[in-house]
């Protein structure tokens, strides 16, 4: 007695090309939103409480404690996608962690300087950029690159959704997968063209060095006319995915400029919060 099994499924399994969501995302979000929750009804009791309230004075020093350890958190983002990838988590979680922590981290220095360099006291002078040990220097800074930052998630996510729309209308993948089918195509256009007329490799020469089909087809004898339609076919193919390999490209060197600009300012901003964290920890807290 046979066995008949039934014939596979020949349907095509569809490609994803989408990155699984940080499963952390919605536990940072809520550890920003209570941290800076909790610092801004410990403000607001303040301001109707005391007679004075100002940075040098609690609970708004504290607040810029609270925002100077948040900024050497996240920048602990850059340490483990970098150099300690042996660290627990993976980075996107991290990212998510980066994100958030940022975002409370700018608002609540934003209250630590009682939002006096853009209400109450508006300076246009030289001197408020280094008054209180690069106090305000260091706010701006602080905002200026959560500004990047967000601006860069938000190019990060068109960039991602670009590559990923153009992988799935090739057929064939992201960069290195196009540069190999790519190089397979070449490999058969030199194959075909071999031994073949001036005109039929010239076309052929052509076609491959610019990734654009000549409009007009050569005069060709009629025994090349079977492997020119072959060799037309695949340089049509070669052509179209010359340009997404372009597209996706550079939608990747516009995601790598912005990454340079960010840690360029990362760098900067994060030295002048350094000076103006510990200057204020000697000599305001520890009195050294």
């Amino acid at each position: 007695m046979s066995v008949t099994t039934p014939p596979s499924s020949t349907r095509p399994v569809p490609r994803i090309w989408k990155a699984p969501a940080a499963r952390t995302r919605w536990f940072w979000l809520a550890l920003a939103i209570v941290l800076y929750g909790s610092t801004l009804l410990w403000y607001l009791h303040a301001r109707t409480t005391q007679f004075f309230i100002g940075p040098s004075v609690d609970p708004l020093r504290f607040f810029g404690i609270i925002a100077f350890l948040l900024v050497l958190v996240t920048a602990a983002y850059s340490l483990r996608r970098r150099f300690a990838h042996g660290m627990p988590g993976m980075v996107r979680d991290w990212l998510q962690m980066h994100i958030w922590l940022g975002i409370a981290a700018v608002l609540i220095a934003l209250l630590h300087a009682n939002f006096a360099p853009f209400v109450n006291s508006y300076c246009s002078g030289f001197h408020c950029f280094t008054d209180y040990h690069l106090g305000n220097t260091a706010l701006i800074a602080l905002i200026l690159l959560v500004l990047c930052g967000i601006f860069g998630r938000l190019l990060d996510i068109w960039g991602a959704r670009k590559i990923a729309s153009d992988a799935s209308r090739n057929n064939v993948g992201i960069v290195s997968a196009l540069e190999e089918r790519m190089l397979e195509l070449e490999f058969t256009v030199e194959r075909l063209s071999a031994g073949k007329s001036q005109a039929f490799q010239q076309y052929c020469l052509f076609s491959l060095e610019s990734g654009v089909l000549p409009a007009a087809p050569p005069l060709l004898p009629a025994l090349e006319e079977q492997d020119f339609h072959r060799a037309r076919t695949t340089l049509t193919e070669y052509a179209n995915l010359t340009r997404s390999l372009h597209q996706q490209q550079q939608a990747k060197r516009v995601m790598r400029s912005w990454r340079s600009v960010h840690i360029v300012l990362a760098v900067l901003a994060l030295l002048v919060i350094l000076y103006h964290g510990l200057a204020e920890l000697f000599l305001n807290v520890l009195h050294l």
